[in-house]
């Protein structure tokens, strides 16, 4: 019984471990895709003085379906595919 105790407790305690990991890492990717997309805006704001939005919505659309894929990748390779 003890056992059983101890290995529910150190999946428990790997699971944590993955989750943390992957938040910080998603976290990370965050920040940094945001300063990129920050520094393309400021180009173009010295090129032109237009005030234009960070990302256009067909920019979004292909975010969106890129990290869609990401997440299905990601899946699959959990399942062993």
């Amino acid at each position: 019984m003890s056992r059983d105790l101890a290995l529910r407790r150190r999946q428990e305690t790997r699971t944590l471990g993955v989750l943390l990991a992957g938040g910080v890492i998603g976290a990370l990717a965050g920040v940094g895709a945001a300063y990129l997309l920050l520094q393309a805006r400021e180009r173009q704001r010295s090129a032109t003085d237009a005030d234009l939005p960070i990302i256009s919505s067909g920019g979004a659309v292909k975010l969106g379906l890129l990290l869609f894929g990401l997440f299905r990748q990601i899946n699959e390779i959990a399942q062993g595919r």
